[in-house]
């Protein structure tokens, strides 16, 4: 699997509700800097997932608005569409080594819908 693709089956893993796929698609040291504290691991994920379905009231689906890739590193700019008809975007940068996620930053592209701020 390309970087790219192991990227875009990330992507639709929280698209499909399927965080049962991370443990095939995120490596075992794997951290995500975007959120607190940053997950690691594919438990971390499965967390951040499920902390996020949690604050947008059910699942976000994603669309991957563009890739850009040089070898294991793979930038992702994407919208998320919320049930609610609210829509994020952002910009993802994935290292990605031996076919699975290891590392992801993320930033926010304009303002957060007030459905996913926290308290």
């Amino acid at each position: 699997m390309t970087p790219e693709d192991t990227v875009r089956a990330y992507f639709a893993a929280y698209s499909e509700a399927r965080p049962d796929r991370f443990d095939e698609i995120v490596s075992a040291d794997y951290i995500d800097y975007g959120h607190t504290p940053p997950g690691r691991g594919p438990k971390g994920a499965r967390d951040d997932y499920e902390h996020a379905v949690e604050l947008a009231g059910g699942v976000i689906r994603y669309d991957i608005d563009a890739l850009v890739a040089h070898e294991n590193t793979v930038a992702a700019a994407w919208t998320g569409r919320l049930q609610s008809g609210s829509e994020l975007r952002g910009l993802s940068l994935y290292t990605v080594a031996e076919g699975r996620v290891a590392e992801v930053r993320h930033a926010l592209i304009g303002e957060l819908p007030s459905e996913l701020s926290q308290p």
